[in-house]
């Protein structure tokens, strides 16, 4: 009996947690500023709340989320393949994404958005695996949330093309396995100005929290104890 309860309990930590996702926080500094109403850029701009002030250099922390076990389509009507011939793109979207898809705060303005906001209810994952030797043909994952009023995401690009294997999410992320890292935020300002303001990632820290096993593998070993009890009371007998 103690044999099968061991062979239960060893299958039971062989079974995969029902999701693989990925937690990370970030530092980020603001870039550039630009005001698309003006067609210039400008050191510092007004912020979505009143008397609150963005410049350039300002810091950026926040975290994002992602399920690097999701099934992601290639392509779609309304996210073609652009170039198939030398990259291939794949992508999900709002039911694939965790509840704390991405979220940020410029300081010290104190200005937050998170996707699935009410301005901002589109959330999206694009991957993009290019192919080796070809110019112009990163591999990128960009993470994004976007509404009529506001936008912003989180992108990392290796022009190596050798980051992505077969449109795989990967499984770590490093800022030494990246060419670029940036974030952007796209807002309209109370006078109706749209302000297009970018950052560069300064750091990246993962966060992950093991998965907790699904109830199949909880049920699996409650029946090796089970089976173990059983036998112990039959000895004592």
């Amino acid at each position: 009996m103690k044999y099968i309860a061991t062979a239960l309990a060893a299958l039971a930590l062989t079974i995969p947690a029902k999701a693989e996702m990925h937690t990370y926080e970030f530092t980020a500094a603001v870039s550039q500023i630009g005001n698309a109403s003006k067609l210039a850029f400008e050191q510092s701009t007004a912020g979505v709340q009143a008397g609150s002030l963005i410049s350039v250099n300002d810091r950026i922390v926040g975290r994002f989320s992602y399920d690097s076990s999701a099934k992601l389509e290639r392509g779609s009507l309304d996210n073609p393949p652009y170039d198939a011939a030398s990259t291939d793109y794949f992508y999900y979207g709002a039911y694939a994404s965790p509840t704390e898809f991405f979220t940020f705060t410029i300081l010290p303005s104190g200005q937050t958005v998170s996707a699935g906001d009410p301005g901002a209810p589109a959330r999206r994952v694009t991957l993009a695996d290019g192919k080796v030797g070809t110019p112009n043909s990163p591999d990128y994952l960009r993470i994004d949330s976007e509404g009529y009023d506001v936008s912003f995401g989180i992108g990392f690009s290796n022009t190596t093309s050798t980051w992505i294997s077969k449109g795989t999410l990967p499984q770590q992320l490093s800022l030494a396995d990246l060419t670029n890292a940036s974030v952007y935020h796209y807002f309209n300002r109370a006078d109706g100005n749209r302000i297009m303001l970018s950052g560069v990632v300064t750091s990246l820290t993962d966060i992950t929290v093991t998965p907790v096993p699904e109830p199949g593998t909880w049920a699996m070993l409650l029946a090796g104890l089970t089976i173990l009890g059983v036998s112990a009371r039959r000895k004592r007998a």
